[in-house]
């Protein structure tokens, strides 16, 4: 039965497109061995995802702190859930997330000119692993952006944004215990922008 549902699944892929043929057969075979790991509570959680990927992510999420063996089905696997786990936390403790309409619709801007602040590092967005990018919420007020922002970013010397955005929504000690975002609201720029170049610095 699953080896006929596998391939129902494989034939909707364009036949010409051998890469994706070959990753939905891996995927769907690793699915399948997490799915009969899984409780029945962890596959409820899972569907209860508005979307397919973070019913994925749930899964694994669920699964890695639960002492579940998921070395069986990649060595890796146990990591890679774990760092999605966190990667949720993060956007959670920043407020949500935003996509790049949303962003436009809120900054009043066109998307392509949403992009460009990415690009020159005058917002922050992650990657949501589908070629797509979310701005986290906590770098907006309802006036716009938060003020200094851009100054924050540009000072970082490390660019990974994920850990940036840990960077931006941690107590610091330096700022009195606020966050970087938080010192930002509260007029404190040219502190937090020092901050944010000595953490580059630390973790160059």
């Amino acid at each position: 039965m699953r080896s006929n549902h596998r391939t129902a699944v494989t034939e909707r892929v364009p036949a010409d497109n051998a890469l994706a043929q070959t990753f939905l057969k891996r995927s769907v075979r690793m699915l399948e061995r997490i799915s009969t790991a899984a409780s029945s509570e962890a596959l409820e959680a899972a569907l209860a995802s508005p979307t397919d990927m973070g019913g994925v992510v749930s899964l694994l999420s669920d699964l890695a702190p639960l002492g579940v063996d998921l070395s069986a089905v990649d060595p890796f696997v146990e990591a890679m859930a774990r760092g999605a786990a966190l990667k949720r936390e993060l956007l959670t403790v920043a407020g949500g997330a935003l996509t790049s309409g949303q962003v436009a619709s809120v900054l009043g801007i066109t998307r392509q000119a949403v992009d460009k602040r990415r690009s020159r590092h005058a917002l922050l967005a992650v990657p949501n692993g589908s070629g797509e990018y979310l701005y986290p919420a906590c770098q907006f007020t309802s006036d716009g952006v938060i003020p200094g922002l851009e100054g924050v970013l540009q000072a970082f010397q490390i660019r990974s944004p994920w850990t940036q955005l840990s960077a931006l929504t941690a107590s610091a000690p330096a700022l009195g215990g606020k966050s970087i975002v938080e010192a930002l609201k509260s007029g404190y720029a040219e502190k937090a922008i020092d901050l944010a170049a000595s953490f580059g610095e630390q973790a160059a």
